[in-house]
């Protein structure tokens, strides 16, 4: 099965290849052979969608090496050997550009943008050996990778790239040219590159995807690559994509988190963190059926379904991201809330001991460093993810909903009554499973890993927790979202928040947090300062 072939963690291989280039010399690609893939044709036997496109639904992986070098390349160390991936044989650099591109081969271990866990772009991205799966609807295709939690969004509908903004993963739109998806991808930032060999290109860059069915399952993908600025000429990428039919579920790497979790720069909490050999029975996963909270709404893709799709903001009078309780404003500046727990009555929390003195721990400026988004970690966790207060895009199929955050993340909510995964797998987002209840989307997501917090001033959450959420339609324009957490490591009861998630009328856009954190080492040397101050004190 294509997806269960080893797939390397990148970072670290480039670790690995730091030590290796250092004591050999600088190797130059001088054997290009083109790629050899067939051409693409059409009219074949492959699903459709009701509306008779080809039906590129479905987890996919890429046939080809072409992330790691995309000439003809022998093994090096962190470096599979491959065959090329360009069709014309050759990449027509410019002068300068050649001798920049053997520039970056030199300094690859820490130049490459993924060592670091930054987007790759497109088309790196689309030829990377982590799987990815595509969603698609009448005016839009989603991809959700895999590698860092990130997606793509491809507008199909006719719209133009906003004008005078760059996007480190471009701006995709779509259109059908007979059975072959095309896709422009313009809006590039300068900061990718083209493969872990150095090749690269400028903010000029325009990518022509072409998406062709070869057969059933299996998917050429052609890139052609524009870029005057760097190329004397346009040239071509082309690699295979299989479906992995076997795989029916989308697991993610965060690759960030990954990392730093490896170095000891974000610790672990032994009394939140899912730790195998220590976990304590915390009693079965709950089922919550709610009664029927909105009134008929329009209908889905289905025809009876309420259509959930769109582009939302959480509401942010009740300052969810600050507090889930009601909050006054506090010296940090954290903004005034009127708070979303609308059970218990009370509205607080029904934090056991231990936990509500770590969330008053956690409030202090020097724990500010030890928040996961902080870190720019791909994903916050739910039900955070539905009240960070940035938008989210819905995407509704028959089969499935996804959302997907302006911070680069996904959650993906299959609703075919498949059960959870084991629960030795633990995510950043969960493992997420939907059904309806007549027009109320009901959502249990379980298999959370503990290391998330639940907003900025640090509510807690351990990886025992369980959250049903409900989404229902309120008219044409808003969405009415409940969310039931049930944690009984942290709290004495299970307890319900709620808010409205409103309809924007603009686009999604892309938040570029890791690559451009300029917060997180000005909390690191708040928490040093603390920890340093307490060593001294001790000392005395």
């Amino acid at each position: 099965m294509a997806q269960n072939r080893s797939r390397a963690t990148l970072p670290f291989l480039l670790v690995a290849l730091a030590i290796a280039s250092a004591c050999a010399p600088a190797v130059v690609q001088v054997q290009r052979g083109a790629a050899t893939a067939p051409t693409a044709t059409t009219g074949g036997a492959f699903p459709r969608t009701p509306d008779g496109r080809p039906d590129l639904q479905g987890i996919w992986q890429a046939r080809s090496r072409a992330s790691y070098g995309l000439h003809d390349h022998a093994a090096r160390a962190g470096m599979p050997a491959a065959l090329s991936a360009v069709v014309e044989g050759d990449i027509p650099y410019q002068a300068w550009a050649a001798a920049r591109q053997r520039e970056n081969f030199d300094s690859r271990t820490i130049a490459d943008p993924l060592a670091q866990c930054y987007m790759p772009g497109v088309p790196r991205i689309m030829y990377m050996e982590w799987p990815f799966q595509i969603f698609q609807t009448r005016d839009q295709v989603a991809m959700t990778f895999e590698w860092q939690h990130l997606f793509r969004l491809i507008y199909t509908n006719g719209t133009r790239p906003p004008e005078g903004l760059e996007f480190w993963m471009g701006d995709s739109r779509g259109r059908w040219d007979g059975d072959t998806l095309v896709v422009d991808v313009t809006n590039h930032n300068a900061r990718t590159w083209l493969d872990m060999a150095g090749n690269f290109h400028s903010e000029a860059l325009h990518v022509i995807e072409r998406y062709t069915m070869l057969e059933a399952n299996t998917l050429q993908y052609e890139a052609r690559i524009e870029d005057a600025k760097v190329f004397t000429r346009p040239w071509t990428i082309r690699v295979r994509l299989e479906r992995q039919v076997d795989s029916t579920r989308l697991m993610e790497y965060p690759c960030r988190a990954e990392i730093e979790e490896a170095r000891c720069d974000f610790e672990p909490d032994p009394r939140t963190w899912y730790v195998p050999a220590r976990l304590p029975a915390v009693g079965t996963r709950p089922t919550v059926i709610p009664p029927r909270l909105g009134q008929q709404a329009e209908s889905g893709v289905d025809g009876r379904r309420p259509d959930l799709s769109g582009l939302y903001l959480p509401d942010r009078s009740g300052g969810a991201n600050w507090g889930l309780e009601p909050h006054p404003s506090r010296v940090e500046l954290t903004p005034v809330g009127t708070g979303v727990v609308i059970d218990p009555t009370d509205r607080l929390l029904p934090y056991q001991a231990w936990a509500r003195q770590e969330q008053q721990s956690r409030n202090a400026p020097e724990r500010g460093y030890d928040d996961p988004t902080a870190h720019c970690f791909v994903a916050a966790g739910v039900p955070r993810s539905m009240y960070v207060p940035s938008p989210l895009q819905v995407i509704q199929t028959p089969t499935h909903v996804v959302f997907l955050f302006e911070r680069m993340a996904w959650r993906i909510v299959p609703l075919d009554g498949r059960p959870h995964i084991s629960d030795a797998i633990r995510l950043w987002n969960g493992d997420s499973v939907g059904r309806w209840d007549d027009d109320t989307l009901i959502v249990e997501t379980t298999n959370l890993n503990g290391k998330t917090w639940l907003n900025e001033v640090g509510d807690v959450v351990s990886h025992a927790e369980t959250v049903v959420e409900r989404f229902t339609r309120i008219g044409a324009g808003a969405i009415r979202y409940e969310a039931t957490v049930t944690d009984p490591l942290v709290y004495t009861r299970p307890w319900t928040i709620a808010f409205t998630l409103e309809r924007q009328t603009d686009e999604l856009l892309e938040a570029a947090c890791l690559e451009d954190n300029q917060d997180l080492q000005h909390l690191k040397e708040l928490k040093d300062a603390a920890r340093q101050g307490t060593a001294s004190r001790s000392e005395r």
